[in-house]
């Protein structure tokens, strides 16, 4: 029998404590799999407290998967021989560092986690999540979006939020919505690697608009609200993907002026807001209200697996999304929303953000380091960077040959919006899942490759 009195956290029920406390000596190796924990009234008259607090607590673990009870013989750390129902999950293939993910590094603990997940248990509301949610989300959800998105600055009435499975469906939602086959929708010239595909799968045509250090340019916008008839403008107004780049106050006003001048829609895309923790000028949606469909999620700035996005509508076109999201049947997934819920009320969230931030800008800086000396957009807060290439090498080329030293990086030419000429640049992002020295290796290497000649431009002489 294991002599275990555990450190209890009694600021909440003990028996949550003590369950809590199992699962971290667990993680931290005082308990191992196949000790046996101390009798239950013999941890109970330890510890000061009830025989049925100490019951509770230990049915609470093993509902967990933490414990296994046997009548007459104690209860025990589960052993390993358990086949999990969750599939492994590769994090890493063969020693590949893949740089091509802009997400949040993991940095969410396995008790914030769990934490999350025994309040949904515990919910006598629970089973109301498997039932189909409302097209625009359940109550509490909305709730939990306007708390969230008072973040950025927006205070939205909760009848114009829409919950969706995650940003990129918000936006396939909103595009599907407002547009008509065959329309031409401006947006930035570099842009989101997928937006080609979902413009094409929404049966649009994108317009790409020329940029500049803050991002979309006021004399390319309005030359082409004038002289087409695009009516939708998409544009990523903070971080921009993949530049980085962030609108100045005076740019958004400008933007905004021409749209209100020629009636344009616009869809704001703002993920990485959060991300940048210095005070950011106002969203379009807070500007222009009437004009703006603002797009957030909790995927890049919580967990990438947490695909949860809100979409605010202009007043009073919360009726025709509505309509829409119900044709096309993309109801978000309650249990998500819950998890997302809790981290929220609790604060669970801010703690999980500010994690975020301090552990890229530590990787922003390492980065920053080795690339002291060379061309590249990076701004505080980013999860990626936008490294500019010596002439010498093929963006394409240089992707290929650095994939052959397992390290993945994504080409400028994957962010074209329309075919022309290619960025000299690559994009090289912070949230993988190995630690922090790989990461720094990997950088290191991509420096050692930028000064060395691509092969494929050596002449050989007879």
């Amino acid at each position: 029998m294991t002599i275990w009195i555990p450190t209890l956290d009694r600021s909440k029920p003990l028996y949550l404590a003590i369950a809590d406390a199992i699962s971290s000596d667990v993680d931290g190796g005082t308990l191992a799999k196949g000790d046996r924990l101390p009798p239950q009234r013999d941890l109970a008259w330890k510890l000061g407290v009830t025989l049925g607090t100490v019951t509770r607590a230990y049915k609470e673990a093993e509902l967990r998967g933490l414990l296994s009870g046997e009548v007459g013989r104690g209860s025990y750390i589960r052993t390993g021989n358990s086949i999990s129902p969750i599939p492994p999950i590769a994090k890493e293939t063969d020693g590949i560092i893949d740089l091509t993910h802009a997400i949040p590094p993991p940095v969410v603990t396995a008790q914030e986690f769990d934490s999350a997940l025994h309040a949904v248990m515990r919910d006598p509301r629970k089973l109301d999540l498997l039932d189909y949610a409302p097209p625009d989300g359940f109550a509490l959800h909305k709730t939990m979006a306007a708390h969230w998105l008072k973040r950025s600055g927006i205070h939205a009435n909760t009848r114009d939020i829409f919950i969706t499975a995650g940003a990129h469906l918000g936006l396939i939602t909103v595009l599907e919505a407002i547009s008509e086959p065959g329309e031409t929708i401006m947006a930035e010239g570099v842009n989101y690697a997928l937006l080609r595909n979902t413009f094409k799968n929404a049966h649009v045509e994108p317009l790409a608009l020329e940029m500049d250090a803050e991002g979309l340019t006021p004399t390319a916008f309005e030359h082409a609200a004038r002289t087409t008839k695009s009516r939708i403008l998409y544009v990523v107004p903070t971080l921009q993907n993949p530049t980085t780049s962030t609108m100045s106050m005076q740019r958004r006003e400008q933007i905004v002026a021409i749209a209100r001048k020629y009636s344009i829609t616009i869809i704001e895309d703002d993920i990485f807001r959060l991300l940048d923790a210095r005070v950011q000028p106002p969203t379009f949606y807070t500007i222009a209200p009437e004009l703006t469909y603002h797009i957030t999620s909790l995927s890049k700035t919580l967990a990438p697996g947490l695909r949860i996005g809100f979409v605010v509508t202009p007043q009073g076109q919360e009726r025709s999304l509505r309509a829409h999201v119900r044709t096309m049947a993309s109801r978000t997934v309650g249990i998500t929303g819950e998890i997302a819920r809790y981290w929220i009320e609790t604060d669970i969230a801010d703690t999980i953000l500010n994690r975020t931030r301090r552990e890229l800008a530590s990787l922003r800086s390492s980065f920053m380091d080795v690339f002291k000396n060379c061309n590249f957009r990076c701004e505080p807060g980013s999860p990626y960077a936008w490294l500019e290439l010596p002439e010498h090498w093929n963006p394409s080329r240089f992707t290929v040959t650095l994939a052959a030293q397992n390290i993945k990086v994504t080409p400028g030419s994957a962010f074209l919006l329309v075919p022309s000429l290619t960025p000299h640049h690559i994009r090289v992002c912070f949230g993988t899942s190995v630690e922090n020295f790989k990461v720094r290796k990997a950088f290191e290497t991509i420096r050692r490759l930028m000064r060395e000649q691509d092969e494929d431009e050596f002449t050989p002489v007879a």
